[in-house]
């Protein structure tokens, strides 16, 4: 599957990588079943992690990219509290169309959802934000990310 969704230390985390290529059926039906189905769940999220590194192609349409963030926004109004960092790095030679649908998807992503949101170029990045940002507004210092 190229997109792989597990919870994080506890069930305080959400993280969702994807990896190879994605479609548009793919990420409607994975995204639609994590999101929609047990809006509970994400009461408890204080962080949510987005990991694009290992995506080399997403055939998905504009269509695609305004359903998935409308998703993205009605599942934050859950938890608005919640920390969301998406790592997206696009190496030389990369699917230039990949990265404009990354782009749109995260700039769709910030302006619809309730979640302070940062891109990040690797995971290690995003892991050290999400852990100073976790730290500070919800008083946890431990995280691993398993």
């Amino acid at each position: 599957m190229p997109i792989e969704i597990k919870d994080g230390d506890g069930g305080i985390g959400h993280i969702i990588v994807s990896r190879g290529t994605v479609t548009d059926q793919e990420l409607i039906d994975c995204l639609k079943n994590d999101l929609t189905h047990d809006k509970k769940k994400f009461k408890k999220y204080k962080y949510i992690l987005i990991d694009h590194t290992a995506l080399t192609k997403m055939d998905i349409t504009k269509e695609t990219v305004d359903l998935i963030s409308e998703l993205f926004a009605d599942i934050s109004t859950v938890n608005p509290e919640s920390i969301v960092a998406m790592v997206a790095y696009a190496t030389y030679g990369a699917n230039f169309d990949l990265i404009n649908r990354i782009a749109r998807l995260h700039e769709l992503f910030v302006y619809r959802s309730h979640w302070e949101t940062l891109v990040f170029k690797t995971e290690m990045e995003a892991v050290r934000w999400i852990r100073e940002k976790v730290k500070v507004k919800f008083g946890i210092d431990n995280l691993t990310f398993n």
